[in-house]
């Protein structure tokens, strides 16, 4: 049975349009990333060749996996009618990684900033914390970069249009960037996986589900005749 062919997205383009996939762990290991400290707790990443790399305003794509940090610039090779993009699925096939991202470095190879952004591995807030407890375990100070927390602070895109053809697209995250030192990231998410542990959350979508008219109920619907209850009980009139 022949394989669909639309007119927005013929099939000569889908069959040309491929990503690289890398199959040997030796070619993986010569996209690994090394990162040193220098004297003001900044990262300084290098390549393969231990050399400090300028991302350039671009970045590098890289993923996190097994401790260890691979990168690469994101380069479309053309060869005659066919090409293979490399992009974040490229280094382990698509398998599953800890983290995903871009990285920003100057031209001395100091991190700048770092981008969760990956359209194959969708990085979100456990992938930013094993990144960021990466680093810090390399001995990084989270206060010598920044990194873009829209998608985690559900940040919305203005100028999204719907597609309606290959051509189409909506505004880049790029172009949308909500900028924040890594370790006001880092607290946030610490707070957060606290107040989860605690049963806020839950006791706020109980809140939600309820019908309740006043505080009171609210509460009681929320803490289940337990904290609250004890405390209204205790409390004396005036």
């Amino acid at each position: 049975e022949p394989l669909p062919n639309l007119k927005e997205c013929p099939r000569s383009q889908l069959d040309s349009d491929t990503v690289l996939y890398i199959s040997n762990p030796d070619v993986t290991a010569k996209y690994e990333l090394y990162i040193t400290i220098d004297k003001k707790g900044h990262a300084v990443v290098h390549d393969s060749a231990e050399n400090p790399f300028h991302s350039g305003a671009d970045g590098w794509i890289f993923v996190l996996r097994d401790g260890k940090l691979y990168g690469a610039r994101k380069v479309t090779s053309v060869s005659g009618y066919s090409k293979q993009r490399f992009h974040h699925s490229s280094f382990f096939c698509g398998k599953a990684v800890a983290a995903a991202g871009i990285l920003i470095t100057n031209t001395e190879g100091v991190l700048k900033r770092i981008y969760p952004h990956s359209g194959h591995y969708r990085p979100g807030e456990a992938d930013m914390q094993r990144m960021l407890f990466h680093l810090h375990d390399k001995g990084v100070d989270l206060r010598t970069f920044e990194v873009d927390i829209q998608q985690i602070l559900h940040v919305t895109r203005d100028g999204k249009k719907k597609e309606t053809s290959c051509s189409d697209k909506k505004k880049k995250k790029i172009q949308s960037l909500h900028l924040k030192p890594a370790l006001y990231l880092a607290r946030f998410l610490a707070h957060k996986a606290r107040l989860i542990g605690w049963g806020i959350f839950d006791q706020i979508h109980m809140r939600r589900k309820s019908s309740a008219t006043c505080v009171t109920e609210a509460l009681q619907i929320c803490d289940n005749g337990g904290y609250w209850e004890k405390i209204r009980q205790e409390v004396k009139p005036f």
